[in-house]
């Protein structure tokens, strides 16, 4: 009677803080002038250009005063081509947009260096902060995604705010500094209700997101995309629930419950895709096994989980959902679990590598000496503009990557990463029923020169070329250790190659009669000078003169 009792106020404070965080009507309606303003300014400059909302205030999981996504796109590009504008090409665009935009909204912060370029406004009229960039197909698919199955399940959405809610008062919403982000959260509730023993939504392959991918042309996607179809609830499952399960306070304590307990954060991978683990090993390249990894629905390359980029960051998450499912199964009511309490890292710090109120926990210095136990190196301006080949973002090189902690990581720290490669487990391949060639085994290039030659070789210089006569003798005695054993079948007359012996019988015989032919100029007498010719007088009368 006590854990049901418990559920239930976890059900009515569930859907009073949805009644509470979501923005109302004319908050939503700002939004949209907003995005209506921005879209009329910008086509002035690029008719073909469309602003299109994203993100969480899209996507109807967003909190009243949150800011609003706006990605710009261009009709007349295609989709794939558009996803890969260079980073140089997307600030362009972000300027242009900013020289357009200066005159009516104020702008706060233009962040060039990022893995994604943003010009951050406010409107003062409308009182509405709103981030512009140069969007991607995949953030509208996502958008899409998250609304549909807020649509195919009325409690994903009161779900998902108590769980951004709590994950921002817990200081664990900010993927900057080491922590998942909102849509990482979202990608988590919708596993769970897919992974869980009743599902509740289905896998996103089984969905009609699935054929969006290959849309190449932006209207026509933009047009499948409203016309998704908007289905009630998905049929009852044949698997064994109860109502005191299924509510939605019982579905938030199951979500504390599944990855504090259930999940395995080392070996699994969270795929809302497929909607089952998948096993970490063969899924990533380079696995981190101490992490959480998340596989983007639509960006199957993209781990969601890689801004976590310390242990720390890791255990604190670990930490957060151990705490929130003892407090669930306590009967605690949904506003403590939530409070930043004392046992909070961010009740009194802003780092929670160091415990430092001064700093952010990417800025941490703690962080940079790991990185270069010699010197903390600061980042320079060549630093800044620079891209990372190794993670994909701006603004530091490869050498000063977070990305750095996951190569000292051993493959098995605790019995629990992949296995080791082993020539034992290659599958067996059919032998061969040819016989082996025997190709005389090759000296080495210094061993192979002799006298002057090595000299040169010992000195860096490269060695003369092998004259003309060196290259026949290579050439033949190649072609008698290989020709037997290639085949056996007879060669044509023609196309046979000559031996060496005939070879030598006729350079032989074309010397000797060149020096006859030399020695019989020589001994023949000077003949006479032949006279100059005379030049005819041609007859130019004819006959008929």
């Amino acid at each position: 009677m006590g854990a049901a009792t418990s559920v239930r106020k976890l059900t009515v404070d569930s859907v009073a803080l949805l009644e509470q965080l979501q923005p109302s009507a004319a908050e939503l309606q700002r939004k949209r002038e907003v995005r209506a303003l921005v879209q009329r300014e910008l086509a002035r400059e690029w008719p073909a250009c469309r602003v299109l909302p994203f993100g969480s205030s899209e996507s109807g999981t967003g909190f009243s005063g949150s800011d609003v996504d706006l990605g710009i796109y261009f009709t007349d590009i295609a989709v794939d081509q558009q996803s890969q504008l260079t980073m140089r090409e997307r600030v362009g665009i972000l300027e242009t947009a900013r020289a357009r935009l200066a005159a009516l909204f104020v702008v706060k912060e233009f962040v060039q260096f990022a893995r994604v370029p943003v010009l951050k406004l406010w409107d003062p009229v409308r009182q509405v902060a709103c981030d512009v960039s140069v969007g991607g197909v995949h953030v509208l698919l996502n958008t899409a995604l998250i609304k549909y199955y807020g649509r195919v399940d009325p409690r994903v959405r009161p779900l998902a705010f108590a769980i951004k809610y709590w994950a921002k008062r817990r200081g664990i919403n900010d993927s900057a500094n080491g922590t998942l982000s909102s849509y990482g959260y979202s990608l988590l509730l919708l596993f769970y209700l897919q992974a869980r023993q009743s599902p509740l939504l289905p896998a996103s392959q089984h969905t009609p997101f699935e054929s969006l991918q290959s849309e190449t042309n932006l209207s026509a996607l933009l047009q499948r995309l409203h016309a998704l179809p908007t289905a009630g609830p998905l049929a009852p499952s044949t698997a064994v629930g109860t109502p005191f399960q299924d509510s939605v306070g019982g579905l938030l304590a199951g979500f504390f419950q599944f990855y504090a307990s259930q999940f395995d954060w080392e070996n699994d991978v969270v795929s809302v895709r497929s909607g089952t683990p998948l096993p970490k090993a063969t899924k990533w390249t380079h696995a981190v096994a101490w992490r959480l990894s998340i596989e983007d629905p639509f960006e199957l390359a993209h781990d969601v989980g890689r801004v976590i980029f310390n242990r720390k960051g890791q255990q604190l998450l670990s930490a957060e959902f151990h705490r929130a499912f003892d407090l669930v199964c306590a009967g605690t009511r949904l506003d403590t679990i939530c409070s930043a309490d004392a046992t909070s890292w961010n009740a009194s710090a802003s780092c929670y590598l160091c415990d430092s109120s001064e700093h952010k926990a990417r800025e941490c210095a703690t962080l940079q000496q790991s990185r270069h136990p010699d010197e903390v190196r600061l980042a320079s301006p060549a630093a800044l503009a620079a891209e990372c080949w190794y993670c994909g973002e701006s603004g530091h090189f490869k050498a000063a990557c977070p990305m750095q902690f996951f190569c000292n990581i051993p493959l098995q720290p605790d019995g629990l990463g992949a296995a080791p490669y082993s020539p034992a487990l290659r599958a067996p391949v059919a032998a061969s029923k040819s016989q082996p060639i025997p190709i005389p085994a090759k000296k080495s290039s210094a061993a192979a020169l002799g006298g002057a030659d090595r000299g040169r070789w010992e000195r860096g210089m490269s060695p003369p070329k092998p004259s003309k006569k060196k290259k026949r003798a290579l050439q033949s005695s190649a072609a008698l250790v290989l020709s037997p054993t290639l085949s056996t079948a007879p060669v044509p007359p023609a196309l046979a190659s000559p031996s060496p012996s005939l070879l030598t019988k006729k350079r032989r015989k074309r010397r000797h009669r060149q020096h006859a032919q030399r020695c019989a100029l020589s001994a023949s007498p000077p003949e006479a000078p032949v006279p100059p010719m005379q030049p005819r007088k041609l007859d130019i009368a004819g006959p008929c003169s």
